[in-house]
């Protein structure tokens, strides 16, 4: 992922939850940033998509680096 990529997501996520932490995340020597998403307190993805249709029933908890 581009710096540039990287930037206008966490604005997309500023603009929508507003200036929520980053919470945690990782990356390695050998693999790039490939994932920004948006965690709720269980830990679970609540953006960009909501696989577990949980968005909405707890809090957010922060942005996950991936």
């Amino acid at each position: 992922m581009k710096i540039s990529e990287a930037i206008k997501t966490l604005q997309e996520i500023q603009e929508k939850f507003g200036d929520i932490a980053i919470t945690g995340g990782r990356m390695c020597d050998d693999v790039p940033l490939y994932g920004i998403t948006v965690t709720d307190v269980k830990g679970m993805e609540v953006w960009p998509t909501d696989p577990n249709r949980v968005a909405g029933k707890n809090d957010i908890d922060g942005v996950f680096l991936e």
